[in-house]
């Protein structure tokens, strides 16, 4: 009993030593913004076009952002944290439609914008 009890004791000691701040506790969690697509550069092109870059503008990107095409993830480039750019490839050309697009990053999901592949 008596080393339960100085046991006991020595933890609340160390339970109640100095404060720490809220802001600089070791345990803090940082809460960061989702990701957003602004504009998607081009936003359309015609059904069986030749493969390109596009351009995804917008914040909060983290250098793990992946762009998904129709839901599937695209080889993704890191540009800064408002700009990515994405290869499109001639299958991902070949089907008419509106096609949505996000971005995903540091586990959070942006905004859905559509890119149209439009009739010739």
């Amino acid at each position: 009993m008596r080393f339960f009890s100085l046991l006991l004791v020595s933890l609340l000691t160390v339970g109640c030593g100095n404060a720490v701040s809220p802001a600089n506790h070791p345990l803090r969690i940082a809460i960061l913004s989702s990701p957003s697509i602004a504009t998607l550069t081009p936003d359309s092109v015609p059904v069986n076009s030749v493969p390109f870059t596009m351009t995804v503008n917008g914040s909060n990107f983290g250098t793990d952002a992946v762009v998904f095409w129709q839901g599937t993830a695209q080889a993704t480039f890191f540009v800064t944290s408002k700009q990515l750019v994405v290869n499109v490839t001639d299958t991902d050309l070949m089907f008419m439609g509106s096609v949505p697009i996000y971005v995903r990053t540091g586990g959070q999901n942006s905004n859905t914008v559509n890119f149209d592949v439009t009739a010739q």
